[in-house]
């Protein structure tokens, strides 16, 4: 983790600090632990949820808002990518079967404990409809827009196509891999995960794996690429609009969050098929001349800290103007 969470203050409770590096597989027991957090001091709970933490329970009459990145991605509709990225764990898959319906019973249940949801995109609102039955307003994640420039004009692109963030199965960078070997086209991937090594046997002479590139080298990276290759489906896709804020054009699976940011022919372009045929197509009538670097900057200007900020500022207002009041849960 980097020095900005690793500083923070971060409680838990203590008997689970010995459990936290074998936390994954104790996926199971988590919504116990998280259920276990003595919160009842506190009116107002902010939970942010891509697992259990949307679970904790909140004292009488406070209030509870949720700021969810997706439900479980394990049990419910990524199942099977997260299962084909623990493939080489005997037994795993049949394990994370066996308890999903428990684990559904219980995300769907804790969902009552939320005041408000408040989404990352509207693929993950639509997700909390479906599986909670509640809705939610999107405010999408804070990205860091000063940390990313478009190249200078003088500066050439690096004649590379980039996928880029964490090596995991669900972001679907076999796919980018098998499009860009097919089409002869050079392809880096930069990043850091679990499924480096397998990325590394499917890598051909034309892709190039750049494991855990610094900042410097990863602004670099997004500023001179001739697109970032986007796809799997994700969640929201950060990186995507660090793309765009260093100038650089997205070619995105359509779906997902990436529907909250690609605008055809002034951002990227989509493919509509998850296969690498589709993904060449898209790469072979992508033109990178018809998009221009300064307006893909200021597009990506709207993703920025402040108006996240103020965004959450008005969906907890409410509930802190209420507090006190009891809910039902």
């Amino acid at each position: 983790m980097p020095p900005s969470i690793t500083a923070r203050d971060i409680r838990f409770p203590t008997w689970l600090a010995p459990l936290l590096r074998a936390r994954k597989a104790l996926l199971p027991a988590l919504p116990y632990a998280i259920e276990a957090m003595r919160l009842s001091e506190f009116d107002l709970l902010i939970s942010t949820s891509s697992c259990v933490a949307k679970g904790a329970r909140a004292g009488p009459g406070a209030r509870h808002l949720c700021y969810l990145h997706s439900p479980m991605r394990y049990i419910w509709d990524q199942q099977e990518e997260y299962i084909a990225g623990v493939a080489r764990i005997p037994g795993a898959a049949p394990i994370i079967r066996a308890l999903s319906p428990r684990l559904r019973a219980w995300d769907v249940a804790s969902a009552a404990r939320v005041d408000k949801f408040v989404a990352n995109s509207s693929f993950v609102a639509e997700r909390a409809r479906r599986y909670y039955g509640r809705d939610a307003v999107v405010v999408h994640p804070p990205i860091e827009i000063e940390r990313f420039r478009p190249r200078s004009e003088t500066t050439k692109r690096g004649g590379y196509l980039l996928a880029a963030g964490a090596l995991v199965a669900y972001k679907r960078f076999d796919l980018a891999i098998a499009a860009c070997e097919r089409l002869g086209r050079r392809l880096v991937i930069a990043g850091a995960g679990p499924m480096a090594t397998q990325l590394q046997r499917l890598a051909g002479p034309n892709t190039e794996i750049i494991l855990g590139p610094d900042d410097a080298r990863f602004a670099t990276l997004l500023a001179e690429a001739e697109a970032l290759l986007f796809p799997g489906v994700e969640d929201f896709g950060m990186i995507a609009v660090e793309a765009m804020a260093s100038g650089t054009p997205v070619i995105a699976y359509r779906g997902g969050g990436a529907r909250d940011f690609i605008e055809p022919g002034i951002t990227g372009l989509y493919f509509d098929e998850p296969n690498p045929e589709a993904l060449a197509a898209a790469i072979m009538t992508y033109d990178p001349t018809r998009y221009d670097a300064q307006t893909l900057s200021r597009y990506a200007s709207r993703f920025g800290r402040d108006l996240f900020l103020a965004s959450m500022r008005a969906e907890l207002k409410p509930l802190l103007e209420r507090r006190g009041e009891g809910v039902a849960r």
